[in-house]
């Protein structure tokens, strides 16, 4: 089987760097680019290729990178957002985590969809993608004899509140016929402290009793998985644009 080429963008950043570690459990895929404002010291090994995000716009700096290459895009906002300016330019399959993106970055991954598959998710942990399973599956008019709300905590680092996950949540409760206190739309409370990668908690109050459903994650390598299996997921696809359940339905 041939290997998949692929380029990190925000290779030093936390999830950079987990996407790097956990590369050895994908022996299928291989780095052949990182992109960062400064690569680190070399390995001693030969490696991937270390660019710059201004080298990245160079058509001379891309001329040897595979047309059949996979980004994967770890970095903050204004990161993607020039990424993306390339990308219409030079079409290339993306996975796409990076949470707190512009209207008008992601109208861009509409437009960049419509030629490349594009595989887009706020939250790339299978454990997540369940969570949103199950609140699909809850019954409607159960659901609306409940109050939801939502908790996010993440590491102080995290520059969005609330998470993209949270958004992503309270729209799915939404659509599912869940509201928030009152009838009004569901809140959602966010925590930015310590080093926690993530933790979303869905709680829904009744009359004496109240459930919860939380998905905590300990690991950042569980984003990074996600996001390899993503790329796995869209190589080769006709464009478009992708999400988790597409992955889980295929590998169900």
């Amino acid at each position: 089987m041939a290997e998949i080429p692929i380029l990190l963008h925000g290779a030093t950043g936390r999830m950079g760097r987990a996407l790097r570690d956990c590369l050895p459990e994908f022996p299928d895929m291989r780095l052949v680019a990182c992109v960062a404002p400064r690569e680190p010291a070399p390995g001693p090994a030969p490696g991937p290729l270390w660019l710059t995000p201004e080298e990245l716009t160079t058509r001379r700096r891309r001329e040897d990178l595979p047309a059949d290459l996979v980004v994967i895009d770890f970095s903050l906002a204004a990161g993607t957002h020039a990424l993306l300016r390339t990308l219409l330019l030079w079409p290339r399959a993306l996975v796409c985590g990076t949470t707190g993106l512009s209207p008008e970055s992601e109208g861009t991954l509409a437009t960049l969809a419509e030629r490349v598959p594009v595989f887009r998710a706020s939250n790339l942990s299978l454990g997540n993608a369940l969570v949103e399973t199950l609140v699909r599956a809850l019954p409607r008019k159960v659901l609306k004899t409940y109050t939801a709300d939502i908790v996010e905590h993440h590491h102080a680092g995290k520059k969005d509140a609330p998470s993209g996950t949270a958004i992503t949540l309270a729209r799915v409760l939404g659509e599912a016929g869940a509201v928030g206190q009152g009838g009004d739309e569901i809140r959602i409370q966010s925590i930015r402290s310590g080093t926690v990668p993530g933790t979303h908690r869905v709680i829904l109050g009744g009359s004496g009793e109240t459930i919860e459903i939380v998905h905590t994650v300990t690991d950042r390598g569980v984003f990074a998985r996600g996001a390899l299996r993503a790329a796995r997921f869209v190589h080769g696809k006709t464009a478009g644009r992708y999400a988790m359940d597409d992955m889980l339905r295929q590998t169900s």
